[in-house]
């Protein structure tokens, strides 16, 4: 009988972690449902992430230290590949975060959540903004489906 006691009182930690869901449409919920579904975006695309982390510095170099992007920054990201990154992203995680949220009244913006999710893998920031600033394509892509 103590044994039972004492396994129910050590179980307890556990099963109350079991439910964290935040309550729904509450700021709390919304990250926490977005961070799911970016996270697991985030991780299938995780070689796609790491070769624009890696390359964009050198890539978006303008020279002298300068913080503004070179003039071919469209031509750079195509070619590390951030550009089908955000068709991946506007095609994949965003539709789940759409019909996630669809019932809470103000949906945030694709580029945005795209960017925060790449400024949290360590993408640099040049290439960020490069693809924040690209964000009426992502967001458009996103309204036609």
């Amino acid at each position: 009988m103590i044994r039972s006691f004492a396994a129910a009182l050590l179980a307890l930690p556990v099963l109350a972690g079991c439910n964290t869901m935040p309550k729904p449409c509450t700021s709390e919920w919304f990250d926490w449902k977005t961070e799911r579904i970016i996270g697991q975006f985030a991780y299938e695309h995780r070689s796609e992430i790491g070769r624009l982390r890696d390359i964009a510095p050198t890539l978006l170099d303008t020279g002298g230290g300068s913080s503004k992007l070179a003039p071919t920054a469209v031509l750079v990201l195509t070619a590390v590949g951030a550009l089908q990154l955000a068709v991946d992203f506007g095609q994949d995680a965003w539709p789940e975060v759409q019909s996630a949220v669809s019932e809470c009244s103000a949906p945030p913006q694709a580029a945005r959540l795209f960017g925060d999710m790449l400024r949290r893998e360590g993408v640099d920031e040049r290439a960020v903004r490069a693809i924040e600033d690209l964000g009426v394509m992502v967001d458009s892509l996103t309204r036609r489906g």
